[in-house]
């Protein structure tokens, strides 16, 4: 099964506290956007990739990041975070089961798990989405939360997560699984997929996909690049 990494931000509320909300909120993004900063420094030169989930957690696609690496990230995010973090590194079919395994672990108080791997190093499912576009405005934004919402929902049944949402994109990752959603997929837009057992070359690849699409050499809506 592949592995995902899970970072918790210890406390999150205490740095939060007694702040108005705007300054909350750009407290938090800078907050927030430097430990994925960091994430990334320690575990990109071996294939991995953090996403943000914007609740004080992160998850990272981490095949063939061995512990040692694991506790290097553990002791440089409590250097540089306010109250630590708690890290879990487990194997799972899917980021879904993988998110509710990590949570047991961090309600048992455990500052770092690390599992050993369960068989080999399975592949990573990264589906990038074109939505339609859309004129400005708020009858846009309320387009835009629809579909989002609906293709969460979609993915969350076959064990993928929504992991970044921007206009006109959005990036799905799962397991295997996702194979059965993206032909789904493709009556929003054109549909890029990478599937590699390196999360990182996963990511590149379902990019590298969607603008095969985009740019017309791929004359289909899905397209998958697969390593």
């Amino acid at each position: 099964m592949p592995r995902y990494t899970i970072i918790k931000l210890r406390e999150l509320h205490r740095y939060l506290n007694n702040k108005k909300y705007s300054e909350k909120t750009r407290r938090l993004l800078e907050y927030s956007s430097s430990v994925h900063s960091i994430i990334n420094r320690v575990l990109q030169p071996y294939g991995g990739i953090v996403f943000n989930l914007d609740t004080g957690e992160y998850i990272a696609l981490t095949n063939g990041i061995g512990e040692d690496i694991h506790r290097e990230l553990l002791i440089e995010l409590d250097k540089e975070t306010i109250h630590g973090v708690q890290i879990a590194s487990v194997t799972a079919s899917n980021p879904l089961t993988a998110l509710l395994g990590a949570s047991i672990y961090f309600s048992k108080g455990h500052r770092f798990v690390f599992e050993e791997e369960a068989g080999g190093r399975d592949e990573y499912w990264v589906a990038s989405i074109q939505l339609p576009l859309f004129s400005s405005g708020y009858d846009a934004y309320i387009v835009y939360n629809s579909l989002y919402s609906s293709i969460h929902r979609a993915a969350e049944k076959y064990g993928g997560l929504l992991v970044e949402k921007a206009t006109g994109l959005v990036t799905i990752v799962g397991g295997k699984e996702l194979g059965s959603l993206v032909n789904e997929l493709t009556s929003i837009g054109f549909v890029g997929v990478g599937v590699s057992p390196i999360g990182c070359n996963a990511y590149r690849n379902a990019f590298k996909a969607l603008q095969h699409l985009i740019d017309g050499v791929m004359n289909e809506r899905l397209y998958i690049i697969q390593e």
